[in-house]
C-alpha cells in the first residue's frame, strides 16, 4: 500500500498558514506520485452576547472586522491552492468555517478519508492541540512539515523511533511507503530511558523491513539523562536524518487525549519532517 491521497491543512487566523507550505506539499505529492487535496479552515469568532461589553468597547464590530480579514485570507489560500497545484495531481479544495475550538475536530473528520494529512509548522504558532486531535481522532497518520524541512522532501535518511510499543508499530506500518524510497533506514531506540520498556527488538524490525525489500540498520541512542523525544531529535540532527517516524503516545483523561512526554518534546521544537501515528 502506498500514499496516494494527501490532505493539506491550512488555516486563516489568528495567523494564516504560511504560503510556502503549499509548494512544500506539492513537492511531497510529486515525490510520492500522490493526489493532493486541501482544506482551509476559515476561523470564525463568535459574537459576544454581553450587551455592556459590546456597548463599551464595540466588541461585535471588532469581531466582525476580524472575521472579514479571516474570510479574505481563507479565500486567498484556497485560490492559491487551486492555482498552484498541478491539474494532474489536484484533488478537492475545500473551505470550512469553524471556531478556533472546533477546528481540529472538523479537520479530523476530513482526515479520515485521506491517506495522510500534512500539517505545516510555522514559528510562533502552537499546533499541539491540532496535532493531538488529528492523531488520536482521525485514525490516520499526520505529516508535520516545518519550513526547514519543507523543500524538496529529500528521503536519503529515514529514522524510525522504536520502543516495541503498539503505537511505534502502527507508525512504522504507516511509513513503509516513505521507507521504501529512502537510501538509508535507521531503526532507533533510546536506551536508558526509564519511561520506556522494550518489547520486540530493533533487529526484529530490521528483519521485517527486509521482507519488504527495505534494508535497515539498528541504532542505539543513549538517553544520557534526556527524555526520549529530546534524545531522538538530537540524534536525528547529528545523523542528517530527513524524516523521523514515531508513534504518538498518550492516554485518555476526562475524555480528552493527553500527549505523552516524548511526543510533547518532539512537538516543542521540530526542525525536520515527522510522521506521527497512533
Amino acid at each position: 500500500m502506498g500514499i496516494h491521497d494527501i490532505l493539506l491543512q491550512l488555516r486563516s487566523a489568528p495567523e494564516h498558514s504560511p504560503r510556502w507550505s503549499i509548494d512544500a506539499a506539492i513537492s511531497l505529492a510529486t515525490t510520492l506520485d500522490a493526489r493532493l487535496s486541501g482544506v482551509v479552515c476559515q476561523i470564525v469568532i463568535p459574537r459576544v452576547s454581553n450587551w455592556l461589553a459590546d456597548k463599551l468597547v464595540h466588541a461585535n464590530a471588532l469581531i466582525a472586522e476580524e472575521n472579514a480579514k479571516s474570510r479574505e485570507s481563507a479565500r486567498h489560500l484556497l485560490d492559491e491552492m487551486t492555482t498552484r497545484i498541478p491539474a494532474q495531481s489536484r484533488g478537492e479544495q475545500t473551505l470550512i468555517e469553524c471556531t478556533e475550538f472546533a477546528m481540529s475536530r472538523e479537520l479530523a473528520k476530513r482526515a479520515r478519508s485521506h491517506d495522510i494529512t500534512v500539517v505545516p509548522i510555522d514559528d510562533g504558532l502552537d499546533i499541539a492541540y491540532v496535532v493531538q486531535d488529528l492523531v488520536f481522532e482521525s485514525g490516520r497518520p499526520i505529516y508535520l512539515m516545518p519550513r526547514s524541512g519543507g523543500g524538496g522532501h529529500r528521503l536519503d535518511i529515514v529514522t524510525v523511533a522504536w520502543d516495541g510499543s503498539r503505537a511505534a508499530a502502527r507508525a512504522l506500518a504507516d511509513a513503509l511507503p516513505f521507507c521504501s524510497l529512502a537510501k538509508t533506514v535507521r531503526v532507533a531506540w533510546v536506551s536508558g530511558d526509564n519511561d520506556k520498556t522494550m518489547s520486540g527488538s530493533a533487529a526484529d524490525i530490521c528483519r521485517n523491513l527486509a521482507c519488504h525489500g527495505i534494508e535497515a540498520e539498528a541504532v542505539d541512542i543513549p538517553a544520557d539523562g534526556r527524555d526520549a523525544g529530546t534524545a531522538l531529535l538530537a540524534n536525528c540532527k547529528a545523523s542528517g536524518t530527513d524524516l523521523l517516524v514515531m508513534g504518538a503516545y498518550g492516554h485518555s483523561r476526562a475524555r480528552e487525549f493527553v500527549l505523552g512526554g516524548a511526543t510533547r518534546s518532539v512537538l516543542a521544537s521540530p526542525d525536520l519532517p515527522i510522521i506521527l501515528s497512533h
